[in-house]
């Protein structure tokens, strides 16, 4: 909305899936750059980014649809307002540090499509329509607010009064203390401009994309401390994601709670993004046992025509739904008390943030359609059949037990273009035990994980390859965790702050294991990852 001060110092655009991207300058008002500042290592983590039309468990419930098989209490099965699996009820956590020394008693953040210029609010949701008219477009979906919308009206987030906020309410909070004032109000409505144009659409959406938050008393915030604004979802209080692609929040701070423009802008003229990504299904079934379902497919490991016809990083590929089938497959894929069963997913990001980025899980351990559930592994442990279990882990992309074999045409991209083409890893994360400090993993592309121990999060998770068992009962040699919390707070298990990513490739290994005792039906869960890097 406002030009920055220093061009040299802003972020670029980052697009992948599950990730949050600075973006470039904004200018819709006239202001000399000299007088303003932009605010630096911006970062905005959502608790879903499942698109906006999607608010389902494994099973196909939802808040508004619960299980009817499930009488008067309804089993927590469904995917809630905040949580992995809702794109439609979403919230949202910002994070920046500011340039300037000012008692800041305004916040705006705008939703637009684009990164800089005129402002359309995002969505392209099933059921979305274009008409001329925008207050026409408020209100013409079929599918209610299918397009990036903030709750409206009387509807707004309230400000929250503890440590850390409450389903439904908005916290500031400074260098991690909590704004000392309490009378912080939020309103959200449109803001586009009339005169947009774009060659695909030129349709304005209605929607309210517009968030404003004013304190008559304000916070005194000083050059380079770090300001968390956190909005966390209801039911009744909410933001909802657009149905694909990336969208841009350009964010300004102002020293005055009664006019917000280029008079009492503070800091600001700069933006922070998030691109949509649906999250990975998984499902089971328990005959006496359990079958699981997700999955995708790394891309280098399938052959093609010729090696040309790889990209050097192609997107990690979608197989049946992303759903994998856990347990014996001859037995319908259900799981087994004296055997332990295993499947696996990918994910893989590219961000060009220089200050590197952390990965999330977020989701809720494997449950069948009357609430029964498998027990998570709230603590790393050992594979351990015959005990209900249900957790995650790291493995080798390549190499080791369980990494895969590429392609021969890949392996002809790499022998070509050795520059460009790379094996697949996790690098710059560690996430399998022996990639440490202490120990260099050069492929020859003068990448390596030398004195990146320290930048972490995913210890607990970095010890899967291994056994499940030894086919008599025994216990396996492979450990895996999975925290059931983590669906309302993302439970971080990569990260890294001192580089891009230029393609990390991870490969999951989810365990499922039974008791005796364990009731039948048939089990889902959905796992969805999220990706914040930082500017």
């Amino acid at each position: 909305m406002y030009t920055l001060k220093s061009i040299a110092t802003r972020g670029t655009a980052l697009g992948a899936a599950f990730a949050m991207v600075a973006a470039a300058v904004v200018p819709t008002a006239s202001v000399f750059a000299a007088e303003l500042n932009p605010l630096t290592e911006r970062s905005l983590l959502l608790s879903s980014s499942a698109p906006g039309y999607v608010d389902t468990d494994g099973s196909g419930y939802s808040t508004a649809s619960p299980n009817p098989a499930a009488g008067g209490d309804t089993p927590a099965t469904y995917a809630p307002a905040g949580t992995g699996p809702n794109g439609k009820k979403t919230g949202q956590t910002f994070t920046f540090r500011a340039s300037s020394n000012d008692t800041i008693r305004g916040f705006t953040f705008q939703y637009c499509t684009t990164a800089a210029g005129l402002c359309q609010a995002p969505g392209d949701n099933l059921g979305d329509a274009r008409t001329p008219d925008r207050e026409d477009n408020a209100t013409a979906h079929p599918l209610g607010r299918s397009d990036l919308d903030v709750t409206g009206g009387a509807n707004v987030f309230t400000q929250s009064g503890t440590l850390p906020p409450g389903a439904g309410e908005f916290q500031i909070s400074v260098e991690g203390t909590q704004a000392a004032a309490n009378d912080w109000t939020m309103t959200a409505t449109n803001n586009e401009d009339d005169s947009f144009t774009h060659p695909d659409n030129d349709r304005l959406t209605g929607k309210n994309n517009f968030i404003t938050l004013t304190s008559p008393t304000g916070e005194a915030i000083a050059p380079g401390e770090l300001v968390k604004i956190q909005f966390t979802a209801s039911e009744d209080h909410y933001i909802t994601n657009p149905g694909s692609g990336s969208f841009f929040v350009k964010i300004n701070t102002f020293n005055s709670n009664t006019t917000q423009d280029e008079t009492t802008n503070v800091d600001g003229g700069v933006t922070v993004a998030n691109v949509m990504t649906d999250s990975i299904h998984i499902t089971t079934k328990v005959l006496e046992t359990m079958a699981f379902s997700v999955g995708t497919q790394n891309p280098d490991t399938v052959e093609k025509g010729a090696f040309t016809d790889h990209g050097t990083c192609e997107s990690i590929e979608q197989l049946n739904n992303n759903r994998l089938d856990l347990g014996n497959p001859s037995a319908e894929y259900s799981l087994e008390t004296g055997r332990g069963w295993d499947v696996n997913s990918y994910w893989r990001l590219s961000s060009n943030s220089s200050g590197g980025a952390t990965v999330y899980y977020s989701g809720n351990t494997l449950a069948n359609t009357v609430g029964d559930e498998i027990a998570p592994m709230n603590v790393k442990a050992l594979s351990q059949p015959g005990t209900e279990q249900f957790g995650l882990g790291f493995v080798s992309a390549v190499g080791g037990t369980y990494g895969d074999t590429l392609s021969s045409t890949y392996l002809a991209a790499i022998s070509n273009d050795p520059t460009r083409y790379f094996t697949p890893s996790s690098y710059p994360f560690i996430t399998v035990t022996g990639q440490s400090a202490l120990t260099e993993v050069d492929s020859g592309d003068g990448r390596d994980f030398t004195a990146l121990a320290a930048q972490t999060a995913s210890l607990d998770y970095a010890d899967a390859e291994g056994t499940l068992d030894n086919g008599s009962g025994g216990q396996g040699t492979a450990q895996f965790k999975f925290l059931p919390s983590s669906s309302t707070v993302p439970e971080p298990i990569a990260q890294q702050d001192e580089q891009v990513i230029s393609c990390a490739t991870a490969k999951m290994r989810y365990v499922g294991n039974i008791g005796a005792d364990t009731p039948a039906g048939v089990y889902t869960t959905k796992i969805n990852y999220l990706a914040a890097p930082q500017y």
